[in-house]
């Protein structure tokens, strides 16, 4: 029986098939610790807070039906693109959110699944890229492997959105090399424009930006430094210059794609939220040290994470591949240039304590929008890989040792120079312990000595071993296994222990999200920090949000201007009063006269969702009806299906005129940047599509191609149009029931406050104007503390004689008063106090107090105010 021939090349295939599988499952087993549905730990701090939250509440609105122009009450109200860590428009958010289990609890563990998924692509996108620059599979992986795994990408994890930025970033950087050395003929430019659409759309735009960032740059690099890595593939100026305008042009159009998010981003959100775009050149702007910057070749733990991107030890070559030259080796123009960025990037990080930063705030566009200064570090791991690369892959140099000359590979050298080096640093730092950046692993895991310590052991175990490696050598694969083994565990050792962790928490179901939503239509979950609206920051600086979603005003005020409104309601406000800007006179005159005497009226809402809601009015006279959500030209109104003028009232509020009577008031948002948005996203799907088919297919098929494309296009703007306005009644339960106004004045109702200091401007809800918005049920206020900044203080605005005040709230502990009339100088006064909860607590004057200022605060820290009240009599 004859021995069957062995077939090499089926033998190769399955190899790398292997190979490949092991990558993309590789993450599950290096961030064992936090591997979804087996491990009950996840990255702590913003991971389940922010991103999975806002996740969950832009897909609930689809889920329902209706497509989110609005988030109601997020940050006090916003437009749904403030939520852009909800990633609506990313491959991975929506391939969640179809997963079985995602809306009955599991929306965190699928989130997480997917994402450690996506590093395993990652890595396996950046090991074939590297296999064409014609490294072995040692080095392509152990490289690969140190360009994804490292301080940045768990940093990225924290922020979960910027995670894909992150992906991203290395995903459209390896395409376009893949596209460089083996152009294709329409698959290599669907792969460019899908990863460029995937890189804006990550959810988080100053990582979008360095990213992008980081594949300008490579593409600036990649004719010249391909032409040195692949001796065949040489390129001159004007074959460099075509490849630059192809991908350039693929890249446009995955911009031009991403339209859907870009546009309302830009002018919903970057144009109306001056805290989140520019807070400022600032002494602290989240920088590193220089030491802690080092840091991270040498010991990631004592490197901020802020600022982060280390993990091997290997990539310590790159830094030091200026020695080199000791040894005579020649080194191109364009690595002297990649080097050159990676300096330049560290500098960059350690912010104002060197020009480097302070002149790209000075005069790059963008830079003063996006925050901390380490996020720039998304774009390192990339220039590392590259220096790797070469170093790898560069020609072996003669070394004269005692008159002896034998041929060394330069990563040898530098393996070598990098054993001396790394110690004699570690030693340094243990001795000397300068000045480290904030938040290093090291202080915030309070991580173990022997861990720290065997950490240093295999990172430096593997330097040894890249010294010993040498593809000539007997032991050639077991040296690269031992290589890959030691890179690994430094690596593991790394990720398990450079972030916060903490236990995972279930996130809501569909069913809880709905009964939340039949309560209130207000935001659920913690808001994102400086993503208000600053409609929202200025009216706060003058008044207060109506705390009621919409009621009924008896008593029209016109007004020219914004401000003019703002000087009135500080003089004299009455609750059922609404000062409008652009009324007639005589029609304000009108409607007040009209409904002077009124006594009854009714505010039901009978329709809600996202985009629209719908309210039954009974008016026993014409009167104003305000919503509550910011105005900002969006809404628009209906009054028994009669368009009308939706005018701006107290400052902020949406207000429409309605009839005596029974009537029915429909409120719509609607928004050019999102309706620009998907139109540009549908084109530019359709004339891709058609290119595409035109290019890959032909006869039959292609027609038939072109002819569903362009229906998905027309038809997917259609079904999002239609969308809008016609999901599923959430039945949120609101009901408002007019009163006459009452005798005496509360004389405090919308005065100016100040004096409490909100630990984020995420905790708007705490804001001190809610003690004085005329809601005094349990839970509309704010807590008081002891200290000087977290008291309330409300000024009446002239001086006023006064007989008594009124708090209400969960009043446990003696509250101290103080009465001014200057605001400097305090005079305390005594209240009477059970010692119960019991609400209202009044203070009456046996004689009438001249006061403007009235301080409050809590003598122990248990006290929460929802209300106060003060009377000229009582």
């Amino acid at each position: 029986m004859a021995r069957p021939e062995f077939d090499f090349e089926t033998y190769k295939n399955n190899k790398l098939f292997l190979i490949y599988f092991l990558i993309i499952i590789f993450p599950f087993n290096l961030l064992y610790w936090m591997v979804p549905f087996v491990t009950d730990i996840t990255i702590s701090k913003d991971y389940p807070l922010h991103p999975i939250t806002e996740q969950l509440e832009l897909f609930f609105s689809m889920k329902t039906g209706s497509f989110p122009l609005y988030a109601p009450g997020y940050n006090l109200g916003h437009s749904s693109s403030a939520l852009t860590l909800g990633q609506i428009y990313h491959p991975i958010s929506n391939i969640a959110s179809l997963l079985p289990g995602y809306w009955s609890g599991m929306a965190l563990e699928w989130n997480t699944f997917l994402r450690i998924l996506s590093l395993g692509i990652t890595q396996l996108a950046l090991f074939t890229f590297l296999r064409k620059l014609r490294l072995n599979i040692v080095f392509s992986f152990v490289i690969s492997l140190a360009t994804v795994y490292n301080l940045r990408m768990l940093e990225a994890l924290r922020y979960g959105a910027s995670l894909e930025a992150f992906t991203g970033h290395l995903m459209l950087c390896a395409i376009i090399g893949h596209y460089c050395i083996s152009p294709s003929k329409w698959l290599g430019p669907l792969s460019i424009i899908g990863v460029t659409y995937m890189l804006v759309c990550s959810g988080h735009p100053p990582m979008m930006f360095y990213g992008f960032i980081g594949v300008v740059l490579l593409l600036a690099v990649l004719p010249f430094y391909l032409s040195q890595m692949i001796p065949d593939k040489s390129f001159n100026f004007m074959s460099a210059l075509s490849f630059w305008k192809r991908v350039g042009l693929f890249m446009l159009l995955g911009v031009l794609l991403a339209s859907i998010y870009l546009i309302p981003l830009k002018y919903e959100f970057v144009n109306a939220n001056t805290k989140y775009t520019s807070s400022g050149f600032q002494p602290d702007m989240g920088q590193d040290t220089l030491v802690g910057a080092l840091n991270n070749f040498f010991i990631p733990f004592a490197s901020s994470l802020l600022d982060s991107f280390g993990g091997s030890l290997l990539m310590l070559i790159a830094l030091l591949l200026p020695l080199l030259r000791i040894f005579g080796v020649k080194v191109p123009y364009v690595i002297w240039f990649l080097w050159g960025c990676l300096i330049y990037t560290i500098l960059y990080i350690l912010g104002p304590d060197t020009p480097v930063f302070r002149f790209a705030w000075d005069y790059f566009p963008l830079i003063p929008s996006l925050g901390q200064v380490g996020r720039i570090a998304i774009i390192i791991p990339t220039i590392i890989m590259m220096l790797m690369a070469w170093i790898v892959n560069a020609e072996a140099v003669s070394v004269r040792f005692k008159g002896v000359s034998t041929a060394i590979a330069p990563y040898r050298l530098l393996g070598a120079m990098a054993l001396i080096i790394a110690p004699v640093y570690l030693v340094f730092l243990f001795l000397l312990k300068p000045k480290l950046g904030h938040f290093t692993p090291h202080a915030i895991r309070a991580i173990p000595f022997w861990i720290e310590l065997a950490s240093v052991i295999f990172g430096l175990l593997s330097l040894v071993l890249l010294v010993f490696y040498n593809k000539h050598s007997k032991a050639f694969r077991i040296l690269g296994t031992a290589l890959c083994i030691m890179v690994i565990v430094q690596t593991g050792i790394i990720m398990k222990y450079g972030m916060w962790t903490e236990h995972k928490r279930d996130m809501p179901t569909f069913e809880q999200l709905k009964e939340r939503k039949r309560k209130t239509l207000d935001y659920s979950f913690q808001s994102c920090p400086n993503t208000q609206h600053r409609v929202v920051l200025d009216h706060l600086s003058h008044s207060f949000m109506e705390p009621f979603l919409g009621r009924i005003f008896t008593q029209a005020t016109p007004v020219e201007s914004q401000e003019e409104a703002y000087v009135q309601m500080q003089d004299r406000w009455l609750p059922q009063q609404i000062f409008i800007e652009g009324l007639d006179p005589e029609k304000a005159n009108e409607i007040t006269e009209d409904a002077k005497h009124m006594d009854k009226g009714m505010v039901k809402l009978v329709y809600s969702s996202f985009n629209r809601l719908q309210f039954r009015l009974n008016s026993e006279a014409p009167a104003f009806f305000g919503l509550s959500y910011p105005y900002t030209g969006h809404w628009r109104a209906w009054v028994n299906g009669e368009r009308v003028r939706v005018y701006r009232g107290n400052g902020i509020l949406n207000a429409a005129e309605i009839p005596k009577g029974e009537s029915i008031i429909e409120f719509r948002y609607w928004s050019d940047a999102f309706f620009w948005g998907v139109l540009i996203t549908c084109l530019v799907f359709v004339m891709i599509g058609v290119y595409i088919s035109s290019r890959a297919l032909s006869g039959y098929l292609r027609v038939v191609c072109i002819v569903l494309i362009i229906v998905s296009g027309a038809g997917g703007f259609l079904l999002w149009y239609n969308s809008l306005y016609t999901g599923d009644n959430l039945n949120t339960k609101y009901q408002w029931d007019y009163t006459p106004p009452k005798s005496p004045l509360n004389i405090a109702y919308g005065k100016k406050t100040f004096g409490y200091s909100l630990p984020s401007l995420s905790y708007l809800h705490w804001h001190s104007s809610n003690a004085v918005d005329g809601d005094t049920s349990p839970g509309s206020g704010l807590p008081l503390g002891v200290t000087d900044d977290k008291v309330l203080i409300v000024d009446l605005n002239i001086k006023e004689e006064i007989k008594s005040i009124v708090l209400y709230g969960e009043i446990v502990t003696r509250p101290e008063i103080y009465i001014s009339q200057n605001g400097i100088e305090w005079e305390m006064i005594d209240s009477v106090f059970n010692g119960s909860a019991k609400s209202p607590l009044r203070i009456v004057f046996k004689e009438l107090q001249v006061v403007r200022y009235i301080k409050v605060k809590s003598s122990k820290p248990k006290l929460y105010l929802d209300e106060l009240e003060v009377y000229r009599a009582f």
